[in-house]
C-alpha cells in the first residue's frame, strides 16, 4: 500500500473560541472565514494538496464565508459537515436533537458542493456510538472525530477544572476519555462507518496538529517528518486560526487565553511547512477521496 497523506482543517469562527474560554461571543469578528482559510487555500495550493473542510454550516448564512467556501468546492476542495452550530455538548444531546443537529447542516453544504455531504468531525472532538450511528444511517462515507491523545484529553479537563475555579464556565466538555486510547488505525465503527482518527506520534501519542505544531516551532517540526514520512496514513488536522497572525487579532481577547494565538504568522508557517513536507512521494486526496476507495 502507498502512503496516504491527508490535510483538513476546521473551520471554527471565533465566537466558539469566545465560548470556550468562558468569553462574551458578542463582537468576535470572522478572521477564521476572511483571513485564515484564504490563507490555507494558498498554502495547499503552492504543496499541490488538496485537502477537506470541516464546516460549521450555520456560518454559510454569512455571505462572506458561503464565498469562501464555494471558492474551496472550485479549487477542489472537499466540504464537510462540522455540525450545523457546533454544540460542545452534541454528545449529551436527546437523540432527536443530534440528528436535527446533523441534518440541518447537510442542505447548505449540499448546495455548494453539488452532492451530497460525505464526512463528519464532532465538536470538540466528541463523538460517540449514537452520533456515529445517525451518521451510517444517513449515508455518510466517513467520520474523523477521534484524537487518540491523552495528554490533549487531560489538558483540556484542567483548563476545564480551572476555569470553573476561577468563575468561568467553559462551554467544552471533556468528553468520553476512552476516545484517548482508542486506535490510531483507519477502523471500521459497529455501525459500518469507516473512522479516520487525527494523527497523533506513536508510543507517546501526542498531537500532531496545527496547534502542537505552532506552539513548537519549525525545528521541532522539521523533526518529525521522517516519522511521518514512515507513517501509511497521516491525517494532519488544522484549525482556521492556525494561519491567522498575531496582529490579526490586536482587537480580541482571544489571545490572552491561547498561546499559539499570540504567535506571529512568520514563526507559524515555517512549522507546518516543515511536516507538510513530508507529503511529498505520498498519495494526496480528500478524505472523502480517501473513503472512496478504503
Amino acid at each position: 500500500m502507498s502512503r496516504r497523506f491527508a490535510v483538513n482543517v476546521d473551520v471554527d469562527s471565533l465566537h466558539l473560541y469566545h465560548a470556550i474560554h468562558g468569553l462574551d461571543p458578542a463582537g468576535a469578528g470572522d478572521e477564521a472565514w476572511e483571513v485564515g482559510v484564504p490563507r490555507f487555500l494558498e498554502l495547499f495550493k503552492r504543496f499541490d494538496l488538496k485537502a477537506t473542510f470541516f464546516v460549521v454550516a450555520s456560518d454559510l448564512e454569512r455571505e462572506g464565508p458561503r464565498r469562501v467556501a464555494a471558492e474551496l468546492v472550485r479549487a477542489g476542495h472537499e466540504l464537510a459537515s462540522h455540525t450545523y452550530s457546533h454544540p460542545y455538548d452534541l454528545i449529551k444531546k436527546s437523540d432527536a436533537d443530534i440528528v436535527a443537529e446533523i441534518e440541518r447542516a447537510e442542505e447548505p453544504l449540499s448546495q455548494l458542493r453539488g452532492t451530497a455531504v460525505a464526512g463528519f468531525r464532532a465538536p470538540g472532538y466528541n463523538i460517540d456510538k449514537r452520533v456515529l450511528q445517525v451518521l451510517a444511517d444517513r449515508g455518510y462515507l466517513y467520520d474523523s472525530s477521534l484524537l487518540p491523545c491523552p495528554p490533549y484529553y487531560a489538558a483540556r479537563a484542567a483548563v476545564i477544572a480551572k476555569m470553573r475555579l476561577t468563575g468561568r464556565r467553559s462551554r467544552s466538555i471533556v468528553g468520553d476519555p476512552r476516545s484517548a486510547f482508542a486506535s490510531r488505525a483507519p477502523h471500521r465503527t459497529p455501525s459500518g462507518l469507516l473512522e479516520l482518527p487525527m494523527t497523533v506520534l506513536p508510543g507517546v501519542r501526542l498531537p500532531v496538529i496545527g496547534t502542537s505544531l505552532a506552539l513548537m516551532g519549525p525545528l521541532a517540526a522539521a523533526a518529525l517528518r521522517p516519522i511521518m514520512s514512515r507513517m501509511e496514513f497521516v491525517n494532519l488536522e488544522f484549525h482556521a486560526v492556525d494561519m491567522i497572525d498575531f496582529a490579526d487579532l490586536m482587537d480580541s481577547p482571544l489571545p490572552q487565553y491561547q498561546p499559539d494565538l499570540r504567535r506571529l504568522l512568520r514563526e507559524k508557517q515555517p512549522a507546518y511547512e516543515a511536516v507538510l513536507k513530508a507529503s511529498r512521494g505520498a498519495e494526496n486526496d480528500t478524505l472523502e477521496g480517501f473513503s472512496q476507495r478504503w
